[in-house]
């Protein structure tokens, strides 16, 4: 994940032109508000801002248009949870279940902080004996993953809608920076690093920073900011904007851009540059295997805590971890994303 700007976004605003998108401009307010099953006119109340459908209300409506909820939840997660077959998001054990998946190992009381929430409230929605109304599902999933566009953009398209279309245009040109130049966005990280008033010229604490030359550290600034994600102070010193952009959505670009940073780090180790890199080739259960990723994913998440409550930035660091089955893929514990075959032996 990486930065890019981060002016609030308004969730109430973003509900309501999410619900009008959904309805199209083909159905009237009236008809829709029928056809979801009403007797009054909810889709004026839920579209003029007078009222808020519930989270599970929302999926219920995505529910009555066919739409494939399970698919898009499943796309916005990047996997498919076990419980995500067993009860619809339209019900509370449903519901429960996606937000207690997003939440991960994040502190209720840190989520209701950010939310401006009692935190006796917010843990009424994990537990699935209260269910939020669908503004705070959106503000909710930004608190836990920053994906809340991804998640919008999951039903409808999301450059469409007023509120927030200037600010996806700059996520996907931000994605695409980051796809098809990867060391940009360690340049951008070390432009967030705390400075002394030495007189240092950006290009040159960057590049110390990266371990990168100065012609190319210029060159990644110039390309941070075509894309936005740049800003000159009063002083022209070049900051960073902050705020989450994921880069997994598209699977091939995302695994190309894992083998940039493995590479990365494969050719500092090689040059003896300082860190910490260790490995293991062991016998065990594919049961534990999986368990093994377990941890490995809950550390993640412990990670981007110890990340993001950083308050003195002095360093760009980069995590790269593997943990394979050496197996071929027939035997292999982790399996294969949907649509992909391999029979690749050493």
């Amino acid at each position: 994940m990486h930065s890019m700007p981060a002016k609030a976004i308004n969730y109430g605003d973003l509900s309501r032109e999410l619900l009008t998108a959904l309805r199209g401009e083909r159905r009237s307010r009236p008809g829709f508000s029928r056809h979801l099953g009403y007797k009054s006119n909810i889709a004026q109340r839920w579209e003029t801002g007078l009222c808020a459908p519930t989270a599970t209300q929302f999926f219920h409506v995505c529910e009555r248009l066919r739409l494939d909820v399970a698919a898009s939840i499943a796309r916005f997660l990047r996997n498919e949870p076990g419980w995500l077959g067993r009860a619809p998001l339209s019900s509370g054990e449903g519901l429960a279940a996606f937000l207690n998946e997003v939440r991960g190992n994040s502190r209720i009381g840190e989520i209701a902080s950010q939310l401006g929430h009692n935190r006796y409230g917010v843990a009424r929605w994990f537990r699935g004996t209260a269910v939020p109304r669908l503004p705070d599902l959106l503000a909710l999933l930004d608190a836990c993953t920053g994906r809340c566009l991804d998640f919008v953009g999951s039903f409808v398209d999301v450059e469409q809608l007023p509120s927030v279309s200037a600010r996806a245009g700059r996520l996907r040109q931000a994605r695409e920076l980051a796809y098809e130049h990867p060391l940009s966005h360690a340049v951008l990280r070390a432009l967030e690093l705390e400075r002394a008033g030495d007189g240092t010229s950006d290009e040159a604490f960057v590049a110390r920073r990266v371990g990168i030359g100065e012609p190319e550290v210029e060159h990644y600034l110039k390309l941070l900011q075509r894309a936005g994600q740049l800003h000159r102070t009063r002083t022209g010193a070049l900051r960073a904007e902050q705020s989450v952009v994921d880069t997994g959505g598209d699977p091939e670009r995302a695994r190309s851009l894992k083998l940039a940073w493995a590479k990365l780090a494969v050719a500092r180790l090689e040059s003896g540059a300082p860190g910490h890199c260790g490995y293991r080739v062991f016998a065990i259960g594919k049961r534990e295997l999986l368990r093994l990723r377990e941890i490995e994913l809950a550390y993640v998440r412990e990670m981007q805590q110890v990340i993001a409550s950083s308050e003195h930035n002095d360093s760009v660091g980069l995590y790269c971890a593997q943990l394979l089955d050496l197996g071929v893929a027939e035997e292999n514990a982790f399996p294969l994303p949907r649509g992909r075959r391999t029979s690749a032996r050493l």
